[in-house]
């Protein structure tokens, strides 16, 4: 547990520790900061879980330009305001991981931090899955890749007519009722879930490493925060990326059933599908790790008590 190390400012900052004040104010802004930075690369992503094989994009980059040529750069951010509205959400998982490690006082800090991410994910999942079924959808219009250019059915996605945020809502309402907002749920509890769990008990491991290793006394700390974050972005997002594929899938497709959708994956792509999207969740999770690290890390001491940003100097 890093509570006192050779360093004192790279002690752990926990819950008592904070002005819960700043905290509930300054934190909001800063998922929607960090929400705003990573969208594109969410967006891409999505794109490609649900392409079948390399039917609109040969990978990661050819998607990033095929939107950007087609689409320009608005279509990189289709969605975002649907998806914006998940900031409670963000609010809730920060705010019940905190409360969770303060609980755990006494345990080693990769264990809080499973423990923790895993619990914050459960609460904050309630609340994000409409807004991600919405933006999902939204993600998905206008598309224009090889396989519309090749059959000419649409010279640019300025030609498409895109339906809203509120007529997409309408949509879902009309055709699935109020369970079709939480479409994927138990899914995406099960994706994101672990993939909490396990992004911070990587932190918190591979921070502890560094620290172990004093190397707080021979970089900045930013930059082991950074790494940490990083580390555990990828080690997370390799381990998770098959559920990740199946939950958007299973989302998007309508009507289908779970295990019609694990069936049609298999059947179009086979073991393949495990790395499906890899490399655009990796240029995904990669930054936004490095990002909501350092941003949580520095809210953290921004809305720190004074007497602890005192001892922290």
């Amino acid at each position: 547990m890093v509570t006192v190390v050779a360093d004192n400012s790279a002690r752990e900052i926990e819950w008592k520790d904070l002005d819960k004040l700043k905290f509930f104010t300054i934190a909001p802004s800063l998922f929607i900061g960090v929400r705003f930075l990573v969208y594109p690369f969410n967006l891409i992503k999505t794109r490609l879980f649900m392409q079948s094989r390399k039917s609109m994009y040969t990978g990661t980059l050819d998607a990033f330009h095929q939107v950007l040529k087609h689409e320009g750069v608005s279509g990189l951010y289709k969605g975002f305001v649907a998806s914006s509205f998940s900031i409670l959400s963000g609010q809730l998982y920060i705010t019940s991981y905190q409360l969770v490690r303060a609980w755990m006082e006494g345990y080693r800090s990769e264990v809080k931090g499973f423990v923790g991410g895993f619990c914050a994910s459960v609460i904050g999942q309630t609340a994000t899955v409409p807004s991600d079924v919405i933006a999902q959808r939204l993600m998905m219009q206008g598309q224009v890749g090889r396989s519309t250019v090749l059959h000419n059915t649409a010279a640019t996605a300025k030609h498409i007519k895109l339906k809203g945020t509120v007529a997409i809502t309408k949509e879902i309402y009309l055709k699935e009722g109020l369970l079709g907002f939480y479409r994927g749920y138990w899914i995406s509890l099960v994706t994101y879930a672990p993939n909490s769990a396990l992004w911070w008990g990587f932190y918190s491991a591979f921070f502890n490493l560094a620290v172990d290793y004093k190397l707080q006394n021979s970089l900045p700390l930013p930059l082991i925060y950074a790494f940490s974050g990083i580390s555990a972005g990828v080690s997370s997002a390799v381990l998770t990326n098959p559920l990740d594929v199946l939950r958007t899938r299973y989302q998007l497709e309508v009507p289908s059933t779970f295990k019609g959708t694990v069936s049609k994956i298999w059947q179009e792509e086979g073991m393949r599908s495990l790395v499906k999207g890899l490399s655009a969740r990796l240029m995904y999770s990669s930054p936004t790790s490095v990002i909501l690290v350092s941003s949580y890390e520095l809210m953290k001491r921004i809305c720190a008590k004074k007497d602890v940003q005192i001892s922290l100097q």
